[in-house]
C-alpha cells in the first residue's frame, strides 16, 4: 500500500479531547436528570387538596 508518511495512522483519535468531550456529555446529562427529578418532585409536592 505504501503511503509517503510511512507511521500516519488513518485511525488516530486524540485521546484527550475524546475524553474532555466525554467528561462534558456526562456532566450535561446528569445536570438535565437532576432538573428533571427536581421538577416533577417540586410540581407534584406544590399541589395541595382543598377541602
Amino acid at each position: 500500500g505504501g503511503s509517503p508518511g510511512g507511521d500516519v495512522d488513518p485511525f488516530h483519535y486524540d485521546y484527550e479531547a475524546v475524553r474532555k468531550g466525554g467528561l462534558i456529555f456526562a456532566g450535561l446529562a446528569f445536570v438535565v436528570g437532576l432538573i428533571i427529578i427536581l421538577s416533577k418532585r417540586l410540581r407534584c409536592g406544590g399541589r395541595k387538596k382543598h377541602r
